[in-house]
């Protein structure tokens, strides 16, 4: 019984590597516009955030987000536009009956 407690505790632990997510501070709505250099109301409405896939914490009626999240984010937002221009410049100009 002892080491099936021991198991599930184990599995609970959340890792403490070094430059694990869980040592980085939040941040507010202005700090993260101000280090990605995206518009404010990005951060601040919650239906753009949720439209976008923006990565937040909801603490309270507070909400903070995390630089290395948001980054990551930016990063793979970036290329999954650039991969939609693609796929359009692609696509035939004049549509099916042209």
């Amino acid at each position: 019984m002892n080491n099936t407690n021991s198991k599930i505790s184990a599995a609970l632990q959340l890792p403490s590597a070094a430059g694990d997510a869980t040592d980085e501070p939040f941040v507010t709505a202005e700090q993260a516009s101000t280090a990605l250099n995206l518009p404010l109301y990005y951060f601040l409405d919650a239906r753009k955030r949720a439209a976008l896939g923006i990565p937040y914490y909801s603490i309270s009626r507070l909400v903070r987000y995390r630089l290395r999240e948001l980054h990551k984010w930016q990063v793979r937002y970036a290329a999954e536009q650039a991969a939609l221009a693609a796929n359009q410049a692609k696509a035939p100009a004049g549509g099916a009956h042209a």
